[in-house]
């Protein structure tokens, strides 16, 4: 599960959303369930930075729906689920984070690239609200790894290699809906080394500890 990512303006996000093709963004600093975020998709006018809700299944007013947690999607229900199955053909976004930051036991550890801000793979919906549309979104999360067994067992979020053009034109376009052509990405992978630091708590980013290598599947 992710439950929580930092987004800054930093010269690694400048890169990543220029490379995506939109610089327009807040980078708003710590995300938690519910709150907005900023994802990434594609329209028929080109790509855009958006916020978003970050819980992907609304109300009839706009709200997140707390009967269901929906700020993530698990990958193996992904063509199952009835909230996801369209989603995930037609309507992938990416969620741009400076760090994930991922709790076990009531231990927390912030996850980052050294060289790249992080590609999230994720869905978004769009609701119909008193003639405003709202934008939802989650984050797709894999099985567990087991160079994440120390901080994170359960699941991994889906990250894409921002450095494949190729994967993520495909990702992003609407218009391609073969969707087993991501099945590779599904299976818990890290695509790069990335740098763990133990932190004092979700909303408190201080090093408890020594940064480590979680290395590149």
């Amino acid at each position: 599960m992710c439950g929580a990512f930092h987004l800054v303006k930093e010269t690694k996000s400048l890169a990543l959303m220029g490379f995506l093709g939109t610089s327009d963004f807040e980078g708003k600093g710590l995300c938690l369930p519910a709150s907005n975020i900023e994802i990434i998709l594609e329209t028929k006018q080109g790509r855009e930075c958006r916020k978003a809700k970050w819980w992907l299944l609304l109300g009839k007013d706009g709200k997140p729906n707390y009967q269901y947690a929906t700020f993530n999607s698990r990958s193996d229900k992904l063509g199952s689920s009835f909230l996801t199955k369209k989603p995930f053909k037609t309507s992938r976004c990416v969620i741009p984070a400076s760090a994930v930051i991922e709790g076990q036991n009531k231990k927390y550890h912030q996850v980052s690239a050294s060289d790249r801000t992080l590609a999230l793979g994720g869905l978004y919906k769009e609701y119909e609200v008193e003639g405003k549309v709202l934008t939802s979104a989650s984050i797709i999360t894999g099985p567990g790894n087991p160079k994440w067994v120390s901080f994170h067992a359960k699941s991994t979020p889906l990250i894409l290699d921002p450095n494949d053009s190729d994967l993520i034109d495909m990702w992003l376009d609407p218009g391609f809906q073969q969707v087993e052509a991501f099945d590779s990405l599904l299976t818990g992978r890290i695509p790069f080394d990335l740098s763990v630091t133990p932190m004092a708590s979700a909303r408190d980013m201080t090093a408890t500890g020594d940064t480590f290598i979680c290395p590149a599947d």
